[in-house]
């Protein structure tokens, strides 16, 4: 459980995602599969690029903290496949789960390109240099597993949204002292993304 071809086009699909979320959440109905194709599409844009290039301490700190925050999220994700009520919220959690597993696949493939670990470790001083430890608890994920009906629901999107607000969080010294631009890409992406989906959450909570 602990466990960017053309930058311009990756931009607009990416931006397309965010935007059909918004709109989703906007309109309080239910999203459809606009957002997880466009999600997805985003992702696999993603996964086929190399970050080769310069990098530093903070692009290897992020893609380290990210891929364990992003494993975190899908086994959260996964437990709205059968348990959620509403089709809204399912449709949201798989296209989280699919976008989620392209950007690990990415990151993954990024460090083997940089010989970096994929794990930063579990020195606390590490992520405090980084902004802190930025996970989801094992207990809590099985906290809302244990859970059923309308309050599995409001636990999971509660969790979640605190998960996706860590990961917005995860995000801003990457994005203020990252040298690759590959990754400082995926991180802007994430930090809209997941602001996106708070936002519709809070609105499903209302």
């Amino acid at each position: 459980m602990s466990h960017t071809k053309n930058r311009r086009a990756t931009g607009v699909v990416a931006l397309l995602a965010g935007a059909l979320l918004l709109s989703a959440c906007g309109s309080g109905g239910d999203p459809g599969p606009a957002p997880a194709a466009a999600t997805d599409a985003a992702s696999r844009s993603a996964s086929g690029q190399s970050a080769g290039g310069d990098h530093n301490a903070s692009d290897v700190m992020y893609l380290q903290m990210a891929i364990e925050h992003h494993r975190q999220g899908q086994d959260l994700v996964e437990l709205a496949e059968t348990r959620a009520t509403r089709e809204e919220v399912k449709t949201l959690a798989s296209a989280i789960a699919v976008t989620q597993k392209s950007e690990v696949d990415s990151m993954v493939g990024w460090l083997e390109e940089w010989g970096e670990p994929e794990s930063a470790g579990t020195d606390p001083q590490l992520h405090a240099d980084h902004g802190g430890d930025h996970s989801t608890s094992p207990e809590l994920i099985a906290e809302v597993a244990g859970k059923s009906g309308a309050e599995f629901e409001t636990a999971f999107l509660n969790l979640l949204i605190a998960h996706q607000h860590n990961a917005v969080d995860l995000t801003k010294v990457v994005r203020e002292h990252g040298a690759n631009q590959q990754t400082k890409e995926l991180a802007e992406r994430v930090f809209q993304s997941r602001t996106a989906q708070i936002t519709q959450m809070l609105k499903y909570l209302s």
